[in-house]
């Protein structure tokens, strides 16, 4: 468990979380704690994902969330390796 800019971070192999993720608002804070994540943990898999995934799928997130759907699943976000083909299209579009 890391604290990356006042947030909880948990990374595994394949996952990073990272909790009340939905108070992250700019891309550039999104990207830079990713940046600070993959620094501390450069064996964790997520990052074989693009930046530009990582935060589609982040931004979809804070959506659904702002939206009021599942808050208490969409306020953190659950970065994963493999993603599904189809979840990528859907953070794509929703991650706009």
């Amino acid at each position: 468990m890391d604290i990356i800019n006042g947030y909880v971070c948990t990374v595994t192999a394949n996952n990073v979380h990272i909790k009340d993720s939905y108070k992250v608002g700019s891309k550039s804070e999104m990207k830079e704690m990713l940046y600070a994540i993959q620094y501390r943990h450069p064996e964790c898999k997520t990052f074989n994902r693009s930046y530009e995934s990582l935060i589609s799928e982040w931004r979809a997130h804070n959506r659904l969330y702002r939206w009021g759907i599942e808050k208490d699943r969409t306020g953190s976000v659950d970065l994963d390796y493999p993603l599904k083909w189809y979840y990528e299209i859907i953070y794509r579009i929703l991650g706009i």
